[in-house]
């Protein structure tokens, strides 16, 4: 009687397992699976460390050094006790990452309550071909890492998934390469104020079956698909989470696809998808600044109205009242034989070159007069004896005669107001004060040509002989 009892337990356990055993199917995993975001940068967020209380005015603040890199132009969000308060933008940080200096003030009073965060968006993209047909009816699902208990605002970075971030279902948009099915979208797990959720998105079948062997593409944050494989109009609306592992050490989440039949219960196909945030690359470098400043000759006969804009006067060429043409160097001036008939014309051109956007400065000293050094006689100044740096002013070339030097370009570099345009003004000056050429605050393009032009006139009781001075020119750049 036993012997028969355990034959019959056994039989019956082995047609137990055998039920069990057919009601059981395998799941294929999808094909050549891949998920990716358009970027991978962590959104940073921290709480507010200094200073504490961060008052209405403040334009700067220190956060903690919890692996949160802020860069420029990031839309810095401020959340006091979970409520969003404002935005202010990030101008640049310090070089341990950790101050923050913004383009504008706080209107609004912060603490160590408050937590700073940039939540950077991204459009996910997810790529699979399906090894077994999902019928109509039938669900495709994304479903993202759990969130944290204190994850509960959608529009703030989690450290443990995507937040939705008010992500519309109308933003999801697919492309499937074989038959004529399309997708229902639903959302799940981005309720705000609650925490601890689990991010889903369901994509159910309507239309026709999505046959096996057919390649399926999801894009995550797309609001306009027109054909191809990529998203026409991206509108990212998932928040990147924040960085936990390490600086250059990527955070690597699991994010699962499964397909399903119509009744849910049985899984058809699945893949269990990567995909990671990563700081970005700071990447410096230096360029030294640069300024070079050139004399160079301009030859003779030259009419200057050719090389200077506004100076409109027959008589103001590189030459003598004779006609006799003197050609200048870069170190060398000659005015030639000058008379009280009228004045004679030599040019120099400046040439100056620099990187920086803060312009620069051209000022003229001089040895003293045009002076004759074996008699002591001089050409007097055209603008009189020199009491100040630029004083007096420059005069036009009076008809008693002078020496001076005047400025002009065809850049608006040079003050026309000081030293003139139809009329060029000159002035000679002195070893103790300086004339100023060009005081130009701006950027170059490319290089800058300055002329300085050299005018004597003799007066009628001048004594014969050589006259000469030493003209010093300084050009200066703020770097």
């Amino acid at each position: 009687m036993r012997k028969y009892f355990l034959l019959l337990f056994s039989l019956f356990s082995l047609a137990l397992f055998f039920v069990v055993a057919t009601q059981k199917t395998e799941a294929a995993s999808l094909l050549n699976a891949s998920a990716s975001a358009t970027t991978s940068r962590p959104s940073p967020s921290s709480p507010l460390f200094i200073p504490d209380p961060m008052s209405i005015g403040t334009s700067s603040a220190r956060v903690y050094d919890n692996l949160s890199t802020f860069l420029s132009s990031d839309s810095a969000k401020f959340f006091n006790n979970g409520v969003f308060s404002e935005i202010l933008t990030v101008a640049t940080t310090s070089a341990d990452r950790q101050t923050l200096f913004f383009t504008g003030a706080a209107t609004a009073a912060h603490n160590r309550t408050s937590v700073i965060t940039a939540p950077i968006t991204a459009m996910h993209q997810f790529v699979f071909t399906t090894q077994t047909a999902i019928p109509v009816n039938g669900t495709i699902e994304i479903t993202y890492p759990n969130s944290g208990s204190l994850d509960t605002v959608q529009a703030s970075p989690s450290a443990n998934t995507w937040m939705f971030n008010g992500l519309s279902t109308s933003n999801i948009k697919q492309k499937i390469s074989q038959g004529t099915a399309g997708c229902n979208w639903t959302k799940s797990g981005d309720t705000n104020g609650s925490g601890g959720q689990t991010p889903k998105l369901v994509c159910t079948v309507t239309g026709a079956i999505i046959p096996a062997g057919a390649t399926v593409w999801v894009w995550v944050g797309c609001s306009t698909y027109t054909n191809g494989t990529s998203c026409a109009t991206q509108n990212p609306n998932l928040i990147n989470p924040t960085a936990l592992t390490g600086r250059g050490i990527a955070d690597v989440k699991n994010i699962n696809v499964i397909t399903y039949d119509v009744s849910g219960g049985n899984i058809l196909d699945s893949s269990s998808l990567k995909m990671g945030t990563i700081d970005s690359v700071f990447v410096v470098a230096h360029v030294d600044p640069t300024f070079t400043f050139r004399i160079d000759g301009v030859a003779s006969g030259v009419d200057i109205n050719t090389l200077c804009s506004g100076y409109t006067s027959a008589t103001y060429f590189t030459q003598n009242q004779s006609g006799v043409n003197f050609p200048t160097t870069g170190t060398d001036v000659n005015l030639g034989t000058v008379s009280s008939g009228g004045p004679n014309y030599a040019a120099q051109k400046m040439s100056i070159v620099s990187n920086t956007s803060v312009g620069y400065v051209i000022t003229a000293t001089s040895s003293g007069f045009l002076v004759n050094p074996s008699s002591g006689k001089y050409i007097v100044n055209t603008q009189g004896n020199v009491t100040a740096n630029n004083t007096p002013a420059p005069v036009v070339m009076p008809g008693t005669g002078g020496f001076g030097i005047n400025a002009c370009d065809s850049s608006s570099r040079v003050n026309t107001t000081t030293w003139g345009t139809t009329a060029p003004k000159f002035a000679n000056p002195s070893q103790n004060f300086y004339y100023t050429l060009v005081n130009y605050a701006g950027a170059l393009s490319g290089t800058d040509n300055i002329y300085v032009v050299y005018g004597a006139q003799a007066q009628a009781t001048t004594p014969p002989g050589d006259y000469w001075e030493i003209m010093t020119y300084t050009a200066s750049v703020a770097f």
